[in-house]
């Protein structure tokens, strides 16, 4: 107990923060930046006050010289928005009391998260606008006969959109078929041999790839493709292999290194061939990465106009002959869009609804598989 009370007697070695200067209300500092610019920075701070002022000065001297265009006026919004931060910390600084200080950052990161909040909401609302409006014109086109009819002849009623439902699936397809197997060897590959020159220029490539834009993926099918063996549904469907490819790469490629290595060299250690443990072990671990990948490219391509322009053409008529021109939901969209038949107005408004919906899906589907399996693509 002795020691306890002697203990407690010994001086704290505590030091308290004190701030020189007289001390300053922020809401003050704040409306007088606000309002008056440098004024407010002045209040707070002299120095930074002296400082704003010449910045002031030189940008009002440049407006005077040189006239008034759109780069000074960004300069002096840029400068008034300093001063009005500036302003703010400067007074804050002043704070002296302790428990005023606490309080005053726990009021900060509140006020801070509701307008990240609120930006988050500002983000998401136009989405939210187009969704209800795409849903509000097509949800009424939507019926049995809509999905199992082709289009009407122009300036007639009726008609559905049959076939670019036909088509956009056929198409699809095959581009899964030829995208799918390539990309998930290639990221097994990356994945695999992450350290080899190959490795890396390849993974540059699909980078690139990735960022290539859709239209110019069109045109350079059509000119390896359509030119010498006509439009078809082929080359629509080599066109979205190639925009799905680097999609399937990396998703399957970050997959696989989240596995840990000891999953391999326990499959080694029991003397399994390298090629069963890439194929038998390693991939189905990584499933559901891989599958999401899919899933996220599949959704990337689906709704793609610029490529089918070039490619595939469109039909008006069912079609599953894959040598030949075919339609596709999107290819639909832009042709009826563009149209000065209401009744076309119509069938675009409906098929816009059946894309959304699929798109939709297949993003809703592949985020709860992520969830699920905790995978970070």
């Amino acid at each position: 107990m002795d020691i306890a009370n002697q203990l407690s007697r010994q001086p704290s070695n505590r030091q308290t923060i004190v701030y020189a200067g007289k001390e300053k209300s922020v809401l003050a500092a704040f409306l007088l930046a606000l309002i008056f610019g440098p004024l407010g920075v002045f209040y707070a701070s002299i120095r930074g006050g002296i400082i704003m002022t010449l910045i002031c000065l030189a940008n009002v001297a440049l407006i005077v010289l040189f006239g008034s265009n759109l780069f000074l006026e960004i300069i002096a919004v840029i400068v008034w928005i300093i001063c009005i931060v500036n302003a703010y910390n400067a007074a804050k600084a002043t704070i002296k009391d302790m428990d005023r200080r606490i309080k005053f950052r726990n009021n900060e990161s509140v006020l801070y998260k509701s307008f990240i909040i609120f930006l988050a909401f500002v983000v998401t609302l136009p989405l939210i606008i187009v969704l209800l409006y795409i849903i509000k014109q097509g949800v009424l086109q939507v019926n049995w006969h809509f999905l199992t009819h082709v289009p009407a002849p122009e300036g007639e009623k009726g008609g559905g959109i049959a076939n670019a439902l036909v088509g956009s699936l056929i198409i699809v397809a095959m581009s899964s078929i030829v995208a799918i197997p390539i990309g998930i060897l290639s990221g097994i590959y990356l994945s695999e041999n992450p350290g080899t020159k190959l490795a890396y220029y390849s993974g540059l490539c699909v980078d690139i790839l990735q960022g290539v834009p859709s239209i110019v993926v069109g045109i350079i099918i059509y000119f390896w493709i359509v030119k010498p063996f006509g439009f078809s549904a082929v080359s629509g469907s080599v066109a979205l292999a190639i925009m799905m490819m680097p999609i399937v790469i990396r998703s399957t490629e970050q997959t696989l290194l989240l596995l840990p290595p000891s999953l391999k060299e326990a499959a080694l250690s029991l003397g399994v061939p390298y090629h069963r443990v890439i194929l038998k072990v390693i991939v189905p671990c990584g499933f559901a990465g891989i599958l999401s990948g899919i899933i996220l490219s599949i959704a990337r391509i689906i709704g793609e106009t610029a490529p089918l322009l070039f490619t595939a053409l469109g039909n008006n008529y069912l079609s599953a002959n894959i040598a030949k021109p075919m339609e596709s939901l999107p290819h639909m969209i832009y042709t009826y869009a563009t149209s000065p038949y209401d009744d076309q107005h119509d069938l675009a408004w409906g098929a816009s609804f059946i894309l959304l919906m699929f798109v939709l899906l297949l993003n809703i589907f592949t985020k709860l598989i992520t969830r699920k399996w905790n995978i970070q693509l």
